[in-house]
C-alpha cells in the first residue's frame, strides 16, 4: 500500500498528547509520529482528535440483534439463556444467515471506531467468518465458555486451553463469576485449581469476585473485562470497578452482545462513566476510560503492536470530531456521527464522505451511506446487508447501532 500521512489535529498516543502533529503510515505500520513531516498522500485532520483504534474487549458477534432480550434480574447466565432461546426475537434472529449476523456485528463495531473485537465464540463457529469482516476480530485465542458445571462445552477444558495459551502466547478467555449462586461464587477457586489463572487469562464479567479473589487476580497478572450495561440489564449489578482499579488490575471495557449489552462501544463508555458516578459519587477520568479501550485490552490480548500510535506499531487509528473540553473527552462523549475516519492496518475503511479522495488515492473501494444523518463512505455494503436481513425476517429491520438509511 502507498505511503500516506495524516497531519494536524490532536494526537493521543494515548500516553502523550501531540498538538498538530503528523503521522506517517507505510506498509500498514506507523513509520513516523512527530510534530512535523508528511507524505505525498496527506489527509488534513484539521481540529480532529486522533486516537489508536478502539478495542472492544468482549462481544458475541453471532448474537448481534435488537432489541435486548431478557426479564431479569437473574441469578446467573443460564436462566437468561433459557429466556433467550424461547423468545420470539431469537426466533426472528434465527431467520438470518450466520454470515450476515457476523457482518452486522462487525459493522456495529466498525462505525463506533472499533478496529479490533474479541468475539467470544468457539473456533468452529467464528473462524469461518473472521476473514470477511470489515473490522478485525481476534483469531488466535484459547477459551472456555465459563467455569461452573453448567458451562457450555466450548474448547477442550480449562486445563488444556490454558496450557495452549501459554504454549502459543495467546490469551485465554472465559466468562467468570457471572452471577450469585453458590457455585458461581467459587469460580476463581475452581479455575485456579484447574490451572487457568495467570497472566494469559482474560476474565469476563467478574461480578462475584471477593476481595481475596481480586488480590489473587492482581498477584497472578490476569486481565478483566467490564461489561457494565449487560451486567445491569441481566443482574441489576456489576463488578466493583473502583476496587479493580484501586488494586491495579488491568481493566478493559466490552459491550457484550447487543442482546444484553450496550448498543456500541461509544455508548458503553458513556454508560460506564454514568454508573461509576452513581455508585461512587466521583467521576471516572476520560483518559483512564480511553486506556480501557486501547492500551489495556492490547495488553490483555497480548497484542503489543496495537493500542498505541507509535513508530513500528500496526497502523490502526480513528479520527474523532473535537467536541471541545479535553481531547479524551471527545472520544468518551462521542456519538456515531463524530467518528470521522477509521483506519485498519494502514488502510482507511470508514469515514466522512469528505475523505473520499484519500480512499480513491489509496485504491480502497467503498460504498456511500447516510449514517446517523451524516454522509459516510465505508468498505463493503452495509446497506445491502440490512436489505438482506429485512428480506429474511419479512419486514424492514432497523438497528439503533447501525442507523443507515436504506430502502428494501
Amino acid at each position: 500500500m502507498s505511503k500516506w500521512s495524516i497531519s494536524g489535529g490532536t494526537i493521543l498516543t494515548p500516553e502523550k498528547t501531540i498538538k498538530k502533529g503528523s503521522i506517517v503510515i507505510n506498509n500498514g505500520k506507523f513509520s513516523s509520529v512527530s510534530a512535523d513531516g508528511g507524505a505525498p498522500i496527506n489527509l488534513d485532520a484539521g481540529n480532529c482528535v486522533i486516537v489508536p483504534g478502539l478495542i472492544n474487549a468482549h462481544d458475541h458477534l453471532l448474537g448481534t440483534y435488537y432489541p435486548k432480550i431478557g426479564n431479569g434480574p437473574y441469578i446467573n447466565w443460564l436462566p437468561w439463556d433459557n429466556d433467550l432461546k424461547s423468545s420470539p426475537i431469537y426466533e426472528e434472529r434465527c431467520q438470518i444467515e450466520n454470515r450476515d449476523l457476523y457482518l452486522l456485528g462487525a459493522y456495529r463495531n466498525l462505525v463506533s471506531g472499533v478496529t479490533l473485537v474479541s468475539d467470544h465464540m468457539p473456533h468452529f463457529v467464528g473462524d469461518q467468518f473472521y476473514d470477511i469482516l470489515p473490522t478485525r476480530a481476534i483469531k488466535k485465542f484459547a477459551l472456555s465458555h465459563s467455569v461452573a458445571s453448567f458451562a457450555l462445552a466450548w474448547g477442550d477444558g480449562i486445563t488444556v486451553e490454558y496450557k495452549k495459551a501459554l504454549k502459543e502466547n495467546i490469551p485465554y478467555v472465559t466468562h467468570i463469576a457471572e452471577g450469585f449462586d453458590d457455585e458461581t461464587k467459587q469460580d476463581l477457586k475452581v479455575i485456579d485449581r484447574l490451572g487457568g489463572l495467570g497472566d494469559h487469562s482474560v476474565f469476563i464479567h467478574c461480578i462475584a469476585f471477593s476481595d481475596d479473589d481480586l488480590d489473587l487476580v492482581r498477584e497472578r497478572g490476569a486481565s478483566c473485562v467490564w461489561c457494565c450495561d449487560s451486567n445491569m440489564f441481566m443482574y441489576n449489578k456489576t463488578m466493583d470497578a473502583k476496587k479493580f482499579l484501586k488494586k491495579g488490575i488491568n481493566l478493559c471495557i466490552g459491550t457484550d452482545s447487543s442482546a444484553t449489552g450496550g448498543e456500541t462501544l461509544l455508548y458503553e463508555m458513556k454508560y460506564d462513566k454514568m454508573i461509576y458516578h452513581r455508585l461512587y459519587g466521583e467521576d471516572l477520568a476520560d483518559d483512564l476510560i480511553l486506556k480501557m479501550v486501547t492500551v489495556n485490552p492490547a495488553r490483555a490480548f497480548r497484542r503489543n503492536d496495537l493500542g498505541r500510535i507509535e513508530e513500528g506499531c500496526t497502523a490502526d487509528l480513528c479520527l474523532f470530531r473535537d467536541r471541545g473540553g479535553s481531547p479524551a473527552g471527545s472520544i468518551v462523549n462521542a456519538h456515531l456521527r463524530d467518528v470521522m475516519l477509521v483506519v485498519i492496518d494502514g488502510r482507511p475503511v470508514y469515514g466522512d464522505a469528505a475523505y473520499a479522495a484519500v480512499f480513491d488515492d489509496l485504491g480502497v473501494a467503498y460504498s456511500r451511506v447516510v449514517m446517523d444523518g451524516v454522509d459516510k463512505i465505508v468498505i463493503g455494503d452495509p446497506a445491502g446487508l440490512l436489505r438482506r436481513i429485512s428480506r429474511a425476517v419479512g419486514f424492514k429491520k432497523e438497528f439503533p447501532f447501525l442507523p443507515i438509511d436504506f430502502d428494501i
